[in-house]
């Protein structure tokens, strides 16, 4: 890793990724390679890896009190899926949930993001809608808000949005915050995972 990471050739830097996003295409393994180089050199990574290596908590997992929720890839191809369901099983009230997946990294087009995503707000407790109450909110959305919320759930950024429905970007913000208020929720996940509970997730008109 020291001799490797920082190389411009993503050789080395490639051995992680094919593991970390399997599932990933040509330009997200191109995007990941170059994350790594940009994000931590490699006398850091030597470091890091070493003392990973050497930490071991199993010991202090039955003492553990505070509320856990363990998310672990099926085919996970950096840690197996087993060590996930062990660390749940070794603490005390732990909840685990295999997502179908093996990415280690989700990625934002397959089914298991949305799934981690709904866990996420179930453990943290975000108070779910009344499916009638949501469903009025959703019908109730004009559409430039129908193509806000279609171009979240692509995981689409305030800059992709602009571009695509030719706003400025301080517009696409105001009108996610209204986007969330007329939802009644406060974040992107939430109403994304709204979105799809309701089969509300249109496809949005491109920019000609």
């Amino acid at each position: 890793m020291r001799q490797g990471w920082n190389s411009k050739n993503p050789v080395f830097r490639q051995l992680f990724t094919s593991r970390f996003i399997p599932g990933g295409s040509s330009e997200q393994l191109e995007w990941f390679n170059e994350l790594c180089r940009k994000t931590m050199s490699g006398e850091t990574g030597a470091l890091l890896m070493s003392a990973r290596g050497e930490v071991d908590v199993r010991d202090i997992l039955p003492s553990l009190r505070t509320p856990t929720l363990v998310l672990h890839a099926s085919d996970d191809q950096v840690i197996p899926s087993a060590a996930g369901r062990r660390l749940a099983l070794e603490i005390p009230g732990a909840t685990f949930v295999q997502l179908e997946s093996r990415n280690h990294v989700l990625l934002e087009h397959e089914p298991a993001w949305r799934q981690f995503q709904q866990a996420v707000i179930e453990f943290t407790g975000a108070p779910a809608a009344k499916a009638s109450d949501a469903g009025e909110k959703l019908q109730a959305l004009t559409r430039r808000e129908r193509e806000m919320l279609a171009l979240l759930c692509e995981g689409s950024s305030n800059a992709q949005i602009a571009w695509t429905l030719g706003i400025a970007e301080k517009t696409v913000r105001n009108h996610i915050s209204h986007l969330y208020r007329k939802l009644g929720v406060h974040s992107r996940a939430a109403a994304i995972v709204l979105a799809y509970e309701h089969g509300l997730h249109p496809e949005p008109q491109q920019r000609a």
